[in-house]
């Protein structure tokens, strides 16, 4: 017998094939949000594991020299107060190149000359000690334009350098060197200056950071705690009102990050003096005001204790908490954060 002929079509109808479509579409669209989160938690964890090392740098530079990094030493923008440099002293220099043996970057504090500029900003009129960085005899440009990762949180979008060099305040030293400064995500906690400030141990008790101008903190005088005590706080490397923070030499407004600020973490708001004040567009990845304490991750951003941990704190963390976690010897219980 003849067999029937099939006569029923082969492969997939228009109809189908749209489904098919359709559905890997879904499936698409429901995957990126998962990858872009998958993302940003293995560069939080990375960024995590920075300020980790950072940590316990910071206790090996205590154990070897009895005393914690200052956070800037001899600023040229500092023009009252016991921090202000002597006649021809200015330096401009940051605790970080201490730091930099202790994260295994003995070559690059090896290529600075701690006895010149680091930075040559200047407005207090005092004078540089030594040549400008860029000028014959001082190539301490070179270093601080060297990007260190360690320094780096992978989350942040923003250059890794100033933008400029030709800027008098915030350029490693302006008419001196082509060369951008390298900029940082972690910077010391300490008090917001920018022309007048106190070195560290003429504070009070009560408003004592861990870091200060000139001079710094030593393990003991941390009463209220090393896990109640912030050290090094998260920051992006974009400002609107000033310029983000440099780690190999201060300038104006250029002093460490203020976890007490009193708009709390990644606040966005610019600038007091436009009118109406305040009303300024926030920008994508930038913070609103100089030296204050925020990231990109969502919600909040991640500090460095005392005690070498790490803890996330949320943007919405009351303001009274961010005080009493950036003053070391207040006496005032913390609560939950």
């Amino acid at each position: 017998m003849r067999q029937k002929k099939n006569t029923k079509p082969q492969g997939f109808t228009l109809v189908e094939l749209l489904v098919v479509i359709a559905i890997i579409g879904i499936l698409v669209g429901l995957l990126l949000p998962a990858v872009q989160a998958a993302r940003e938690a293995a560069r939080r964890m990375s960024c995590s594991n920075n300020m980790k090392q950072i940590g316990l740098a910071l206790h090996n530079y205590h154990d070897t020299h009895r005393v914690f990094p200052y956070s800037v030493s001899a600023s040229g923008a500092i023009a009252t107060g016991s921090a202000t440099p002597a006649t021809g002293g200015v330096l401009n220099h940051r605790g970080w190149m201490l730091l930099l043996p202790f994260i295994e970057l003995q070559n690059l504090q090896d290529q600075i000359d701690m006895n010149l500029p680091t930075g040559g900003h200047n407005s207090n009129g005092k004078g540089l000690a030594g040549p400008a960085p860029g000028a014959a005899g001082n190539a301490n440009d070179v270093a601080v334009s060297t990007v260190v990762e360690a320094f780096m949180c992978p989350s942040d979008p923003n250059p890794t350098h100033y933008s400029t060099a030709g800027s008098s305040h915030y350029s490693i030293s302006a008419g001196t060197t082509s060369l951008l400064g390298a900029l940082t995500n972690y910077d010391f906690n300490c008090a917001r200056t920018y022309s007048s400030a106190e070195k560290w141990s003429r504070t009070t008790f009560e408003s004592r950071r861990m870091f200060g101008h000139d001079e710094s903190s030593k393990m003991r005088d941390l009463t209220d705690g090393t896990s109640n005590s912030a050290a090094v706080c998260e920051t992006l490397r974009a400002t609107i009102d000033g310029e983000s923070q440099a780690w190999g030499f201060t300038k104006w407004v250029g002093h460490g990050v203020g976890l007490d600020y009193s708009r709390g973490i990644n606040d966005t708001v610019c600038c007091s003096w436009d009118s109406p004040p305040y009303a300024r567009a926030a920008r994508s990845s930038q913070l609103g005001n100089w030296s204050t304490v925020g990231s990109t991750h969502p919600g909040g951003a991640q500090i460095t204790f005392a005690d070498g941990s790490v803890h996330f704190l949320s943007d919405t963390t009351d303001l009274v908490i961010l005080q009493r976690l950036s003053f070391i010897s207040d006496g005032q219980p913390v609560g939950e954060f």
